[in-house]
């Protein structure tokens, strides 16, 4: 004859159990932007990722470790000002055979030399390219309206109230 209770117990005991078929599975979410902290900080500092959330990551993904070293080589080369290990950097670069990183290397192998002094000295550029910065903004506030002297009185005069 077969089961001779009520329709909705086995409702109930379908739905609790197709709750528990998808909470048994355990999903971890990681977001783009964790993701992305890695090129910038430590896995060690990022509170959204773990060791065995990256590993899991890097044997799915073999390419995103290979990119996460090379980033990080390329800032220990900056930090320690070793020229000598750019250009075995810029060979395993272009080995990836990555769009993004071959237009990179593109641009430092350009202008090399400018590139290796950036590595080897501690000087910059910082400061004028912010007076430029600055200078574009407060060209773009007066929308155009103004001629040489009255941009240059508008400079002199924000400067000195900077100053006072």
């Amino acid at each position: 004859m077969g089961y001779t209770g009520s329709e909705s117990l086995i409702r109930t005991y379908k739905a609790h159990n197709k709750k528990n078929i998808y909470n048994s599975t355990e999903t971890t979410e990681v977001k783009r932007s964790s993701l992305i902290k890695v090129l910038y900080k430590p896995i060690s500092k990022i509170k959204e990722l773990s060791n065995e959330i990256v590993s899991k990551i890097y044997n799915l993904y073999p390419i995103y470790e290979k990119i996460i070293n090379l980033v990080i080589e390329f800032k220990n080369i900056l930090s320690s000002r070793t020229i000598d290990k750019l250009d075995q950097w810029i060979h395993k670069a272009t080995e990836l055979n990555i769009n993004e990183i071959n237009s990179f290397v593109n641009g430092i192998t350009r202008d090399i030399d400018a590139v290796k002094n950036a590595v080897l000295y501690e000087y910059n550029n910082g400061l004028a390219e912010g007076s430029i910065n600055k200078l574009k903004l407060i060209k773009r506030i007066m929308y155009g309206r103004c001629n040489f002297n009255l941009l240059k009185n508008k400079i002199l005069m924000l400067e000195n109230l900077k100053f006072n």
